[in-house]
């Protein structure tokens, strides 16, 4: 990996062009070799990496004739997280603080998507056509359209979610490697929401359960998937400490990418980031240490 960080750090052309290649499939990928670009050097060489990789994406949407808007909503997007991912790592200077505050981002982003009224739903027409088409065909019209929205709060969650955090931690990995640090396991180890958040996270879950707010409602599943990342975290520290065999955590996550067969793991380990913020299920490792 050290040799691919310095490979792509070499020369700018580089970073770009492996960015524009990875954002149509892979955006969170794209923004966080723009974080990297950013933490390593400072926001204007990551903002011209940004606009170089939107351009090479306009120019890629108009060589293979699919959709340009699209294509270059995607560079923005992978853009502006790319800058501000990278920015909250170089002045965070640690993991932890760094997930809180991208966490909040996320809560940030999606209330004002709510408040503005913004139908997800176009967004992942695709993907809403696929879960309804699993229905019975006697299903209630009302049931349909139900599932329609919460699948499209649930999916933009999600979205907003992958790309901040997923950002966030591959730009981390690879700015510690191109320094030549190996605490990047350290730290992500230590991962929590703290009570602060961890606090609004939990009234959020709850209040989801009762309240059909849309706000709440737009909330609850970000809230889900900060427990989750904090989850593993948990599971990562004991596999650790107790020196399991790396594998268990390899079919975790093996699990996690398989649809259907994810929902029955992505709660559990959602409420174990939940017990852990509150009762610090890693306290008796540290003491160990």
């Amino acid at each position: 990996m050290k040799a691919f960080v310095d490979w792509v750090l070499a020369r700018r052309l580089r970073l770009v062009i492996v960015a524009t290649v990875a954002a149509p499939l892979l955006p969170a990928v794209a923004a966080a070799l723009i974080a990297l670009q950013t933490a390593r050097r400072n926001a204007t060489w990551g903002t011209v990496c940004g606009v170089g990789v939107t351009v090479g994406l306009v120019l890629l949407a108009l060589l293979s004739r699919t959709d340009a808007p699209l294509f270059a909503a995607i560079g923005v997007i992978c853009a502006l997280t790319g800058v501000a991912v990278g920015g909250l790592i170089r002045r965070a200077g640690n993991l932890v603080l760094a997930f809180q505050a991208a966490v909040l981002a996320c809560w940030v982003v999606v209330s004002v998507i709510g408040v503005l009224g913004i139908d997800a739903r176009p967004f992942f027409a695709p993907a809403i056509e696929e879960l309804v088409a699993l229905l019975p065909t006697d299903t209630p019209p009302e049931q349909v359209t139900f599932l329609q929205q919460r699948s499209a709060t649930v999916l933009l969650a999600t979205a907003v979610f992958s790309q901040v955090i997923g950002a966030l931690l591959l730009g981390f990995w690879w700015t510690l490697v191109a320094a030549g640090q190996r605490r990047f396991g350290h730290e992500f180890r230590q991962l929590k929401l703290g009570r602060v958040l961890g606090a609004i996270a939990t009234a959020l879950v709850a209040l989801g359960l009762v309240f059909d707010a849309a706000l709440v409602q737009n909330l609850t599943p970000l809230a889900l998937l900060g427990f989750l990342v904090q989850g593993v975290a948990v599971l990562h520290a004991w596999t650790h400490a107790k020196r399991w065999h790396p594998a268990s955590m390899g079919l975790l996550y093996l699990l996690l990418l398989m649809p259907g067969l994810n929902v029955l793991i992505v709660l559990p380990v959602s409420m174990l980031g939940l017990v852990d913020c509150w009762f610090d299920l890693r306290a008796s490792l540290r003491a160990q240490a």
